[in-house]
């Protein structure tokens, strides 16, 4: 990792799979963390790693769906990391249901979560973020393959994709970086085992190593928007997608 020690950076969902990878990849090469997550135990467990490579590290349990919050969060995280140059988003949720059966208020839910967070934090922070040249905003998002039950899904994960693509426009000339990441399966705890090979899904520490390929991007280019597959087919039995 080059010229990172005493950068700083905001982690949603660093509670989570992908977010605790990335979290601790950043921690060991000496960025200074900010870690936002739902569950208090599972970021005490995050903090307590990423605080043993000794460079500064905070946490905050924060409600993303909550617009309010995310206010907070994002002025507690400048404040005690002393600037921010790195907002890396990979929280998330997920709900199965065909369109005509679905749960409207649960479908709201996971928009305000996945979507309306993403430019929330980003509308937030992008101000400090954009001082310095050599920024960046990281979406962990999802890859695209619809199939009956996941119109939210899809409809949330496009919304992102537009997003972030324009958001690089609106940033780039400051020197601040705009990636989604769109893997496919990940072995995290939203996964079904008894459908899918685990050793055989894209592991949260390839994810972690993807994002170090974006910050270590070039000052002079910037991939915008990156797609990772498993190797090899995790799925069980031929078809069990449908």
């Amino acid at each position: 990792m080059n010229n990172f020690i005493d950068k700083k950076a905001l982690i949603i969902g660093a509670s989570g799979g992908m977010g605790s990878a990335v979290a601790s990849m950043l921690s060991k090469n000496g960025v200074h963390c900010f870690l936002v997550g739902r569950s208090q135990e599972k970021l005490d467990d995050i903090f307590s790693s990423c605080s043993s490579y000794g460079n500064p590290c905070f946490m905050f349990s924060c409600d993303i769906s909550d617009m309010t919050e995310i206010k907070q969060c994002s002025e507690n995280a400048i404040k005690s990391l002393d600037g921010l140059n790195f907002l890396i988003h990979c929280a998330g949720d997920y709900n199965k249901a065909l369109a005509y059966e679905c749960d409207l208020e649960i479908w709201d839910k996971i928009i305000d979560i996945n979507l309306r967070s993403t430019y929330h934090f980003a509308r937030n922070v992008l101000p400090e973020i954009n001082k310095n040249s050599g920024g960046a905003v990281i979406r962990i998002n999802s890859r695209d393959a619809p199939h009956t039950g996941i119109g939210i899904q899809t409809s949330q994960k496009r919304a992102i994709d537009g997003y972030m693509e324009v958001l690089f426009e609106d940033v780039r000339e400051y020197g601040t970086k705009v990636c989604t990441i769109n893997p496919g399966f990940v072995n995290t705890s939203m996964v079904n085992p008894e459908r899918l090979n685990p050793e055989f899904m894209i592991q949260p520490n390839d994810i972690a190593e993807v994002v170090n390929f974006v910050l270590n991007t070039s000052e002079t280019a910037c991939p915008t928007e990156i797609l990772i597959q498993p190797q090899r087919s995790p799925w069980k039995k031929a078809n069990m997608h449908i």
